[in-house]
């Protein structure tokens, strides 16, 4: 069987992200610590009244499980 890897998962909202998942040291879906080989997923908009939480957010690399 194969798991969905966290390139081809689908994003979180940006309200309730670790501060590690938003600073890009942390997966966006797993949040496992990132190290080489982390994938950009682009970027996820929010905000809290003016205040803009647009977030440029990294995945784990693309894991091939069987």
């Amino acid at each position: 069987m194969t798991a969905p890897s966290c390139v081809r998962a689908p994003l979180p909202e940006v309200y309730g992200l670790a501060w590690e998942q938003t600073a890009g040291r942390a997966c966006v879906v797993c949040g496992n610590p990132l190290t080489a080989g982390a994938v950009s997923r682009g970027r996820l908009h929010g905000n809290h009244g003016a205040h803009s939480l647009d977030v440029e957010v990294w995945c784990c690399p693309k894991q091939e499980v069987d």
